[in-house]
């Protein structure tokens, strides 16, 4: 036998059905200061907030090519 038991939640709900905290004003308050930080210099900004994303996301990305040449490698023998 089988139950299935679907149950339509927002995020805000079961947040509150599990404890977890509401982080949205947090989130809104970081992106004004974010925004704030970018409006009065936008190269510092970009420095600060977006390239170390870009970079380890180039990172990350260039390991993964790497894991997938030595899979291919790996097959080809």
């Amino acid at each position: 036998m089988k139950v299935k038991i679907e149950v339509d939640l927002s995020p805000a709900e079961v947040r509150e059905v599990f404890g977890l905290p509401d982080f949205s004003q947090f989130h809104a308050d970081i992106t004004e200061d974010m925004a704030k930080q970018y409006a009065k210099d936008p190269q510092k900004a970009f420095d600060t907030f977006i390239k170390p994303s870009l970079e380890s996301g180039i990172t990350g990305f260039s390991a993964y090519q790497k894991l997938m040449e030595s899979f291919l490698a790996s097959g080809s023998k």
